[in-house]
């Protein structure tokens, strides 16, 4: 035995280490690779697995999770540089080192594919705008909310995803990214049929279930506002689809049936909340990309990125900065932008116009508590953002203390969801579920979302007679959490399980026609949320918002994490935690090691991590 493999079984039997890691770096080794190699294998997969898509050789030699440097930067390169298993860029090796980062081959081609084809959209040359639908008086954009000289930047959103093949619109809750993509899609439709042509092929998609039922929510809704919505909703896709469907993506592989050598039919691809989408997954959306089509990613730079390795979307937003145009569509849209038109960007990136960032929240205005509260987070202000919090007006309470009642928190979210043991009524169940939810940083500890789970449904199951410990009982709620084409469910659904007048249980899903049943033997991989990680709350909104934070600092609190806790509210928001916790959270931000945006500008090769 090596003594390197001894050492990664200590790691491992520490839990510093996981198998998957291990099992690579033992691979190397069983096939002559230098120790240095094969611990690189596992760093590379280690990195992996917190959501980087490298290993970034830095000024300090690798180590083995819980020791010291194992050798020194330099015989680290050295030793890969002459291992077999690590090939420079473009050759077909397990390894791949790019300048000064390492990656496993496949997730070097995925970066590589990715840049490639953002670079042939960016490439191409900007079309002419005609901007008088979308000036005031155009009757297509609300100017009466706005100060004199105010720039309204949904118009300007939608004047670059005219002028572009690609347009990145970010913007927080509220920020009106929905309403301003319909009314692009109606100037879409309105050009194709004055000139005489086929109407445009439109697709719209989102990285989950839940994500794309929400969008065709806000869609719904948008059209009852938008002059001629019934004419434009004949003109539109019934429904929206995951990625993985839109791609043709099958259980158990990762080949899509939609790429280069299939691109999907398609004039204009709408994607929603694509700070969710990772690394691979949008590298096989831009590879099935037909020649000629417009994408459009919606998102909000400042939540948190994929479970996955990439943060793509916020890639693409920091490269680009905050509606830093350049001088030619500063002066193309001088006249929507008024008063900014005065302020080009000297050091445009070739992402700069392509990314428009709304700045006015509609749900959250600036001087609202959770307004403030989220901007401050989101500038990593402390002080600003307690302030905030603490004249939140009963909109915001903080109940930050050293520790928290998880009993009286229990308590209160086990009668907030009383109505579901109550109810036989679907709908009304449903509607219950998603007016209150505990979020949680982590997924164990007492603070946790199984710890919690565990709490509230015992509570419910002493006040209701029943018995918690049953897989199955009435007023069980779940969240799936992968995807099951067969079962039409998708990760990150909800639904509710209910006794039938004929004592059957059934769990009942919302759809586009309103709601199913299915038996509890055919859900999918699934567990309780009465309580849910803020990771998984993403694509979700709620009335009311319990944010819990865990007794000690942990590696996954971030600002992004709070910021994407506190905006899932619609109405109501409780923090929970130490406040040395909270403060810690809003000061740290997430850095995800990658070589994208290098890839997209390599003039402005940043050493970006």
């Amino acid at each position: 035995m090596s003594a390197l493999r001894a050492r990664l079984e200590a790691a491992l039997e520490r839990r510093q280490v996981r198998a998957i890691d291990f099992a690579l770096a033992d691979w190397c080794l069983r096939h002559g690779a230098e120790p240095a190699v094969a611990l690189g294998m596992l760093l590379v997969q280690q990195a992996l697995g917190e959501g980087h898509a490298c290993l970034l050789l830095g000024a300090e030699g690798p180590a083995i999770p819980g020791e010291a440097e194992f050798c020194s930067v330099a015989v680290f390169r050295t030793a890969l540089e002459a291992s077999a298993l690590v090939g420079e860029p473009g050759a077909r090796r397990p390894l791949i080192l790019d300048g000064d980062r390492l990656y496993l081959h496949r997730y070097w081609q995925y970066e590589e594919r990715l840049a490639q084809g953002l670079r042939t959209l960016l490439m191409q040359g900007p079309a002419g705008v005609d901007l008088a639908p979308l000036e005031p008086g155009g009757g297509l954009f609300d100017y009466g909310w706005m100060a004199p000289g105010e720039t309204n930047w949904q118009a300007v959103a939608a004047a670059a995803a005219l002028r572009h093949r690609f347009t990145v619109i970010s913007g927080g809750p509220g920020t009106g990214k929905t309403y301003t993509v319909l009314r692009l899609i109606r100037l879409l439709v309105d050009a194709a049929e004055a000139a005489g042509q086929p109407l445009p092929e439109i697709r719209l998609a989102a990285p989950t279930g839940k994500a794309a039922a929400r969008m065709m929510e806000s869609i719904h809704r948008g059209l009852a506002d938008l002059p001629e919505g019934a004419r434009l909703a004949e003109r539109l896709p019934d429904q929206a689809s995951t990625l993985h469907r839109l791609l043709g993506l099958r259980q158990g592989s990762t080949r899509p049936r939609h790429d280069r050598g299939n691109p999907l039919t398609a004039d204009t691809v709408v994607v929603d909340e694509a700070s969710m989408v990772d690394l691979p997954m949008m590298a096989k959306l831009v590879d099935a990309l037909p020649a000629g089509a417009r994408l459009i990613l919606l998102g909000d730079r400042y939540q948190l990125a994929s479970v996955e390795s990439g943060s793509v979307l916020a890639e693409l937003c920091d490269g680009a900065g905050i509606n830093a145009f350049s001088r030619g569509q500063r002066e193309a849209f001088a006249d929507l932008l008024g008063r900014e038109a005065g302020t080009p960007s000297e050091s445009a990136s070739p992402l700069s116009d392509h990314v428009v960032t709304l700045r006015t929240s509609h749900r959250f205005l600036p001087e609202s508590p959770i307004g403030r509260f989220a901007a401050a987070v989101n500038d990593g202000e402390v002080p600003a953002a307690l302030d905030a919090a603490r004249e939140g007006s009963g909109e915001i309470r903080l109940e930050l203390a050293e520790e928290t009642d998880l009993g009286r928190l229990a308590g209160v979210l086990a009668q907030a969801y009383g109505p579901l043991i109550e109810t036989d009524d679907p709908v009304h169940a449903l509607s219950v579920l998603d007016h209150v939810r505990l979020l949680t940083a982590t997924r164990v500890g007492p603070a946790g979302v199984q710890a919690m789970n565990r709490r509230i449904g015992d509570m419910l199951a002493e006040a209701h007679g029943f018995d918690p410990d049953r897989p199955w009982f009435h007023g069980r709620p779940v969240i799936i959490l992968h995807n099951d084409y067969r079962a039409g469910l998708f990760n990150g659904d909800t639904g509710i399980c209910l006794r039938g007048s004929d004592g059957g249980l059934r769990v009942w899903f919302r759809s586009e026609e309103g709601v199913r049943a299915l038996l509890p033997t055919s859900i999918p991989d699934h567990e309780t949320v009465f309580a849910m990680t803020v990771h998984k709350s993403q694509g979700s909104e709620f009335d009311e918002v319990h944010l819990l934070l865990p007794p000690q600092d942990s590696p996954v609190l971030s600002r992004e994490l709070v910021y994407t806790g506190i905006t899932r509210a619609r109405g109501r928001l409780t923090v929970y935690g130490p406040p040395a916790v909270l403060a810690t959270a809003i000061a740290r931000t997430v850095i995800r090691r990658s070589g994208l945006a290098e890839r997209l500008d390599p003039a402005r090769a940043r050493g970006h991590p």
